[in-house]
């Protein structure tokens, strides 16, 4: 969970940063072959690794493959892969799939009028760089490794704190990642019959990402390092994990619902008193009456509140014969 906070957070600029050092250089034939769209028509301006065609997978690999007629398939391999890896240590990544300029822009411009989505959020949500890919294969590894776990509530802790870091980072491999992760633990959770360990499974790794990233995000914005946001991270990562793990977050909802609901009550019951109260006093003599009289002949009928005084004298559930 403190990785992916890191990968996460402010920090993941310097991330990106490392791994575009590692693979630094001068463009090269594999490089251009991949902007060659880009080069010719000026296609999508900063964004025009989404439109080119050049920049997924299968486009890097076809650009490659015919960058030159002089090279093997290693050197046209090994090109395409330096040249992915480069543009997806810089801020607009890498593509998630190419898509058709036109057809983007009416997507976007529908989100962003019918629901208020940035076009910006869009155009990250079809993107990833080289953190986010990083932060995908650890949610991935991690996930491989708890998949035949027999324990639902841990295998839905480990998949709520991959939500959240997805989520907080807007990271679509991770999300990818979730949401195939999720769909095993309800599974799991409705074979076993264990959907309350499934519920806190969930809420525990959901707190547990959350506070790990709070941590970073409080050294990130204080401009600390990395290695010292990390070490937050994980012992505040903890901390929260060893608290959660002593309550249960459903028997906390069902007694936070029950005192809601009796404080409801009790206010609504204050509220019903005090304007019956200023309505009807305690005691209400009804004088004679022929058609009582027949049927009882003490005389005046007396009516008296079965509690202080505060019932209507019309709610004849409440109200005794003196």
């Amino acid at each position: 969970m403190a990785a992916q906070g890191v990968l996460a957070s402010d920090l993941a600029a310097i991330a990106n940063g490392l791994v575009q050092g590692v693979v630094k250089g001068p463009a090269t034939i594999y490089d251009r072959a991949m902007d060659a769209r880009f080069i010719e028509s000026g296609i999508g301006g900063s964004h025009h690794r989404l439109f080119d065609g050049g920049h997924s997978i299968t486009g890097a690999f076809a650009a490659a493959r015919g960058a030159s007629p002089d090279d093997t398939l290693v050197q046209e391999s090994l090109g395409a892969v330096l040249g992915l890896l480069r543009d997806a240590g810089t801020p607009r990544g890498l593509p998630l799939a190419t898509w058709n300029q036109d057809t983007f822009n009416q997507v976007a411009a529908t989100l962003e009028s019918t629901y208020r989505i940035p076009k910006s959020w869009f155009v990250d949500l079809n993107t990833y760089t080289g953190t986010e890919l990083l932060g995908g294969a650890i949610g991935a590894v991690a996930l491989v490794f708890a998949w035949n776990r027999a324990d639902t509530e841990a295998f839905a802790k480990l998949v709520g704190g991959i939500g959240v870091s997805s989520a907080l980072s807007s990271n679509p491999l991770l999300m990818l990642v979730t949401v195939v992760a999720l769909a095993r633990a309800f599974h799991q959770a409705r074979r076993t019959g264990e959907v309350v360990e499934f519920i806190d499974g969930q809420a525990r790794g959901g707190l547990v990402a959350g506070a790990s990233f709070a941590a970073i995000s409080a050294v990130s914005v204080g401009g600390g390092p990395v290695g010292l946001a990390l070490l937050l991270a994980v012992v505040t990562g903890i901390l929260v994990n060893i608290t959660t793990n002593k309550v249960s977050v459903v028997q906390v909802v069902r007694v936070v619902r029950g005192l809601a609901a009796q404080l409801a009550a009790t206010t609504q019951g204050l509220r019903y008193g005090s304007a019956s109260a200023e309505r009807v006093p305690a005691r209400a003599t009804i004088g004679p009456n022929p058609g009582v009289d027949s049927m009882r002949d003490s005389g005046p009928i007396a009516f008296q509140a079965a509690d202080s005084g505060s019932t209507p004298v019309n709610d004849l559930g409440n109200l005794r014969w003196p």
